[in-house]
Parts: structure tokens; C-alpha cells; sequence
């Protein structure tokens, strides 16, 4: 039978990480933007051995687990720094680097690739004729991206970012694999003091539909303020 009372006295000190969940979100995204926009534009220019590295990145990622992503990033990245520290004569321990800063990269690799997919597929989408009008009325390629091309292609892709967010949030879960302790960590911490797994584990449920629903209702609302805008212009 399921110990109701150890799950309300113990919801809010799992949902007590839920800024820290948020974080990994936002950090991981912070990278895996600028990131998606230059490897989309790799793509779509077909710039020689660039374009080729980076379709071969995005067949590795979309191909491999979150979780088995994590733990490479966990391990490689140290020992190379390590290595390449040593050799360059620097005497710093990279294992004292705050674990969050590779669960941002880990967390950012899946993200990236997802990215990339929907930027670019939304750019293809967008009205060849939209370039020439621009080329017209004397704005330069760069104007064309920035003022035509770029904002309606990120109202079309929209809705895959408002499913790449969520999907990262729920990648945040596995955080606690590298030592970062967020809600499912705390969740795991909990239930091995109490012994009562099951109960935290449902706490964390509860945390994080709480939490993904009120994503999802933000990212809905900005959803239909872009299609009105649209609609309107």
C-alpha cells in the first residue's frame, strides 16, 4: 500500500529542485539554438565536408539513447581536458568542474540535432518568390534571412520547438546519472533514505506533468499569438 502521507511531506522538498530542472532546460537550449541555426544553414548551402560532418552528427544522435549520450559526454569529455590540460602544462582538476556544465552539453547534443531537422525543413518551406521580392526592392541576402525568411520560418517550426522543449525537460531526468542532483535525482536521494522509491518516484511524476503542462499552455498561448499575427499581417 502506497505511504500517501511520506508523498505529501516529501512533494515539495522533490518539487524544491524543480528550479534546477529548469536550468538544465534553459542551458541546454542556450546552446542548442545558435548551434541548429548554423548546422540548418550547413545544410541548406551544402557546403562541401561541413554539411557531409554535420549529417553524419545528426544520423549518430537521433540514432543513440539521451541516457548513453550522457554517459559519453561524462567520461570522454574530462579525460580529454584532463589530457589536453596536462600536456599544455596546466596544472587545474577538471574533475572539480561543476557537473551541470556537461549535463548542459549532454542535454543539448539530442536537442541540436531535433533543432536543426525542424529549422531547416521550416526555411525549405518558405516561398521561393518571398527571396526574390526582397532582391527587388534592394535588401541584401542577409536582410532577406533576417527581415522575411528567418521570422516566418520559426512561426512554421513553432510547434516542433514547443515539442523539442518538452522533450528536453524530460531528458533533464537523467541528470542525476552525472551527479546533478535535480527533481528525479532528489526523487532517487529520497526514496533510498526511505526506502519508499515507489512513492517518490510518483511525487516526481506528479512534479513534472505539473511542470510540463504549464509549459505546454505557455508555449500553446504563444502559438496562437504568432498565428494571429500572421493572420493579421
Amino acid at each position: 500500500m502506497l505511504d500517501t502521507k511520506l508523498m505529501a511531506d516529501n512533494f515539495i522538498n522533490i518539487a524544491a529542485f524543480l528550479p534546477v530542472t529548469i536550468k538544465l532546460t534553459i542551458g541546454a537550449l542556450l546552446i542548442a539554438f545558435p548551434v541548429s541555426f548554423l548546422f540548418a544553414f550547413t545544410q541548406l548551402k551544402r557546403i562541401p565536408i561541413v554539411s557531409q560532418l554535420v549529417r553524419l552528427y545528426l544520423s549518430i544522435i537521433r540514432g543513440t539513447p539521451v541516457l548513453l549520450q550522457m554517459f559519453t559526454v561524462y567520461a570522454l569529455i574530462p579525460f580529454w581536458l584532463n589530457d589536453l590540460l596536462t600536456a599544455m602544462g596546466k596544472d587545474i582538476d577538471i574533475y572539480d568542474v561543476d557537473p551541470i556544465w556537461y549535463a548542459y552539453f549532454a542535454i543539448s547534443l539530442s536537442a541540436t540535432a531535433f533543432l536543426t531537422e525542424a529549422i531547416r525543413s521550416a526555411i525549405l518551406s518558405i516561398d521561393e518568390g518571398q527571396k526574390e521580392a526582397g532582391y527587388m526592392v534592394g535588401m541584401s541576402k542577409w536582410q532577406v534571412y533576417r527581415e522575411i525568411i528567418i521570422p516566418q520560418a520559426m512561426a512554421v517550426a513553432l510547434p516542433i520547438f514547443g515539442n523539442v522543449i518538452v522533450d528536453v525537460i524530460k531528458s533533464t531526468s537523467l541528470a542525476f546519472t552525472m551527479s546533478v542532483t535535480e527533481v528525479m535525482g532528489r526523487a532517487k536521494i529520497i526514496g533510498g533514505m526511505t526506502t519508499k522509491y515507489l512513492e517518490m518516484y510518483i511525487d516526481a511524476f506528479f512534479v513534472y506533468v505539473i511542470f510540463i503542462v504549464l509549459v505546454e499552455l505557455v508555449i500553446k498561448r504563444v502559438e496562437k499569438s504568432v498565428t494571429k499575427y500572421r493572420k493579421v499581417h
